[in-house]
């Protein structure tokens, strides 16, 4: 296992806005999966159905407000390409930077296998254009 997708994305909202989506339920539904169990901080459960039957699990690695968020990535699915990624044996880390009056977003999803490294790409690339779609249309007006 040696290939990691990367995905950069700017998102028109501050990155204090866009932390929110990586680490509150409701928010994370908005952009990544249908179901979700997790508790955002070092050592917390990671638990997203991201479709129907396709459960992303592992543990979350680091939590820095605003700045950074990584959590092991693993399936449990009755696809045998995806269940063959056991949970927590890869790593996603997403960072966050203030960039023109919004935020800089930069996924890499590292110890995934060849088989497996194209599709993980794909949807994070999918995933994040709901993100940066999402995020705008919460961003308070200014006062």
């Amino acid at each position: 296992m040696h290939s990691a997708p990367e995905c950069e994305i700017f998102i028109l909202a501050p990155p204090e806005e866009v932390f929110t989506f990586l680490i509150d339920p409701d928010r994370m539904m908005e952009w990544l999966g249908i179901e979700n169990d997790i508790d955002p901080r070092p050592g917390g459960k990671f638990e997203v159905e991201v479709s129907r039957g396709n459960v992303a699990r592992g543990t979350y690695t680091e939590v820095i407000p605003f700045r950074r968020v990584a959590f092991t990535w693993g399936w449990i699915s009755p696809d045998p390409m995806l269940a063959a990624l056991r949970p927590g044996t890869s790593l996603v880390e997403i960072d966050l930077g203030p960039k023109d009056g919004g935020t800089l977003l930069r996924l890499r999803h590292s110890r995934l296998s060849d088989a497996t490294t194209d599709i993980h790409g794909d949807r994070w690339s999918r995933h994040l254009a709901k993100l940066a779609s999402a995020a705008p249309r919460r961003r308070k007006p200014a006062s």
